[in-house]
């Protein structure tokens, strides 16, 4: 009897013990939790192009050339990120974007008018003048993945970070637009000149399918709640490819925008 009430005594030492060491347990370690960002992503590009100088009408080589430029493009698409470690002190993700970037910018022309030139009307000259412009439709679906790390740790994305990776674009849209407007005689005694502009519009020759580049910024997470975070960013797209070697062109830009992600927890 007595080794019975003995042992029965043992068995619910051991069970309070193990019981116990579970609180503690279930106390002191965290339970981890998975998930995902997700949520649409988008800002605008300050474009700049570099190029050797080039002819902006074949057939005058020399009068009229471009070279360089710069203007502002949009860009959006989808953002994913996906947390590293623990999940109540997270500082490391792996982004991935899947983006529109467009990169239309106008070149800024080195000689593009001509502004004394003579023309003919019923054998009488005239004065005239041809100007010249142009601009690019250059667009790609870019596919990024990138690594960033946040300066501050927490169960959700919160404060200063920085975000930097590979991008690979593949072309949707490079095209040139070429603008001539002419000045010249109508033959019209009382208004003798006349204005006429064309617009042309031809596929950028020798334009690469595909464009590589590193991409760098500087973000900032806004947790509105624990599930949804805004997060601005701002950062610098440097090529590693060339548009077009026949040019020497090549397109960067410094982008601002913003992303609005959804965390799924699993």
């Amino acid at each position: 009897m007595r080794n019975r009430l003995l042992a029965l005594l043992a068995l619910a030492a051991l069970g309070l013990a193990t019981t116990q060491a579970s609180a503690q347990t279930s106390v002191l370690v965290p339970t981890v939790q998975t998930g995902f960002l997700v949520g649409p992503i988008g800002g605008i590009n300050l474009v700049a192009y570099n190029t050797d100088a080039f002819p902006i009408l074949n057939s005058e080589k020399t009068c009229f050339t471009a070279q360089n430029g710069s203007d502002i493009a949009p860009w959006g698409g989808l953002t994913l990120e996906y947390p590293l470690g623990n999940a109540n002190e997270l500082q490391n993700f792996i982004v991935f974007e899947a983006i529109y970037d467009s990169k239309s910018s106008k070149f800024t022309s080195q000689n593009g008018s001509s502004p004394a030139t003579p023309t003919k009307k019923n054998g009488v000259e005239y004065d005239g003048s041809v100007t010249t412009a142009l601009d690019a439709n250059l667009s790609y679906l870019l596919i990024n993945l990138h690594y960033k790390y946040n300066f501050t740790p927490g169960p959700s994305p919160i404060g200063p970070g920085i975000q930097i990776g590979p991008s690979v674009g593949i072309k949707m849209t490079a095209n040139l637009n070429k603008t001539v407007t002419v000045t010249a005689s109508s033959g019209n005694a009382a208004s003798p000149m006349a204005t006429a502009t064309v617009t042309a519009t031809s596929a950028a020759p020798n334009a690469s399918g595909i464009r590589l580049a590193l991409r760098a910024a500087a973000t900032y997470d806004v947790p509105f709640t624990q599930e949804w975070i805004a997060t601005p960013i701002v950062g610098y797209d440097f090529p590693i490819t060339k548009v077009n070697t026949d040019y020497n062109w090549k397109a960067s830009a410094v982008f601002a925008g913003i992303a609005f992600r959804y965390f799924i927890r699993g």
